[in-house]
């Protein structure tokens, strides 16, 4: 009796243990794998390139089954949206499994957030106007609450044009505007430099309460740029935004060249940032960037997006 009882004591802690061999049985693989995954999300970013009911938007429904296929495979739990008119065009590509919080700014190039509904979490959802500094998109300010930890998402699309000029007001008046093109470069860089306070000041309130948070979306912005040129605090996006402290960001769309279409622009300019504690739920080498499959076409950058989705994974 007492061999029994200690086999099955010893059987009993053998089984409770973390610790995984070869010669675990399959039941308790599955069991540790599923708690593992049940304990990460997956973050990720996708402007969809004119994703509604525009005329720039001519997909066929074999496009929007191309989109879901790819949808599918990012497979993403929270999806920083760009590009995407309301809900029901981004159900068109992402189906039923999502709820969808979108910007109401009366324009097709919606920012918007789709999370998924398993993940059960606790959202708060509200619209950021202040980066609408003149007929530019708002962003849409999300928190999830999963396992007594809190996420702040901010979701961005930023005015496009002014990837690597410097932002400063000296830089921006000596820019020449003598035709169409060099005057939307101009009020291009004019009103990505006037977004930077909004940005910050965002960035600042979260930082100040130790609060754990991310900033993603289209940035428009080649960070790697703004980081090679050692550009100062009043003249790259970068260094504005990247400041000490719980203010200190880090992405990993720096340390790598983008491969989609081929590498066709190599410097990102989707990004995820995260802060000091957002960065500590980073899990390490998460960081992936979906490539489509078929070889560059103008058409084809058109009719899927002329941007790769990319995505992180999170401890939470």
């Amino acid at each position: 009796m007492k061999k029994l009882i200690l086999s099955t004591l010893l059987l009993a802690i053998a089984s409770c243990s973390s610790y995984s061999t070869t010669d675990a049985a399959p039941e308790s693989d599955a069991l540790i794998a599923t708690t593992t995954q049940a304990n990460e999300i997956k973050v990720a970013s996708w402007n969809i390139a004119w994703l509604g009911s525009h005329e720039y938007n001519q997909r066929t429904e074999a496009d929007y089954q191309q989109l879901s296929d790819y949808a599918k495979a990012l497979d993403a739990d929270v999806i920083a949206l760009q590009e995407v008119e309301s809900e029901y065009w981004a159900r068109k590509v992402f189906g039923d499994d999502y709820d969808y919080y979108f910007s109401t700014k009366d324009w097709v190039q919606r920012v918007g957030v789709a999370i998924k509904k398993s993940q059960g979490f606790k959202i708060k959802a509200e619209e950021y106007k202040a980066l609408d500094v003149g007929r530019v998109r708002h962003g849409m300010d999300i928190t999830l609450t999963k396992n007594d930890k809190t996420l702040h998402l901010l979701a961005v699309h930023l005015k496009s044009g002014c990837f690597t000029d410097p932002l400063d007001n000296t830089s921006i008046n000596a820019m020449p505007s003598t035709n169409d093109k060099e005057a939307r470069r101009k009020e291009a860089c004019e009103k990505l430099s006037k977004q930077i306070a909004p940005l910050e000041q965002w960035i600042d309130a979260h930082a100040t309460q130790g609060s754990t948070y991310i900033v993603l979306g289209d940035f428009n912005r080649r960070f790697t740029q703004d980081m090679a040129s050692n550009y100062s605090e009043d003249k790259g996006l970068w260094q504005a935004l990247n400041d000490g402290g719980q203010a200190a960001l880090w992405t990993p769309t720096t340390a790598v060249n983008s491969d989609c279409w081929g590498g066709y622009y190599k410097d990102y300019i989707d990004h995820i940032l995260f802060s000091p504690t957002a960065k500590e739920l980073y899990i390490d080498a998460s960081f992936e960037q979906l490539i489509f499959k078929p070889k560059y076409t103008k058409k084809l950058s058109q009719n899927l997006s002329d941007h790769c989705p990319i995505s992180v994974r999170l401890k939470l």
